[in-house]
């Protein structure tokens, strides 16, 4: 398996893991947890942010790739913030903050692109 395959799937089985699905995880595992879901995001990060296609075909599937995982985030941040209000009546600002975050961040990578392409 290569590590483009393996890493996210590591990554996806600790941050379930950090949701605790057994019950009760004593601290000192979900720090070293939390240690380890960071180290394997950054490593994730690292090779989402140095991907490149070999022609212009793989590229269109990446661009596809990373536009669904744009929109499925986004989905799943106003389902948050949805559910957030309706049931608690408050909005968490974390939510929020990264919903607007995701948007500058889009906003300013395709002006960027389209003035240097």
């Amino acid at each position: 398996m290569k590590k483009d395959t393996l890493i996210p799937i590591v990554l996806v089985v600790l941050l379930t893991l950090l949701l605790e699905p057994f019950g009760f995880m004593p601290s000192m595992a979900m720090m070293t947890l939390l240690v380890v879901v960071t180290v394997l995001f950054l490593i994730f990060a690292l090779f989402a942010w140095r991907e490149k296609g070999q022609d212009e075909r793989e590229e269109i599937h990446i661009h596809k790739a990373d536009r669904f995982g744009f929109l499925a985030g986004m989905v799943i941040l106003v389902i948050g913030i949805l559910s957030d209000y309706l049931f608690m009546h408050e909005v968490s600002r974390i939510l929020v903050t990264s919903l607007i975050v995701m948007v500058i961040a889009k906003a300013i990578a395709l002006s960027y692109s389209r003035r240097h392409n």
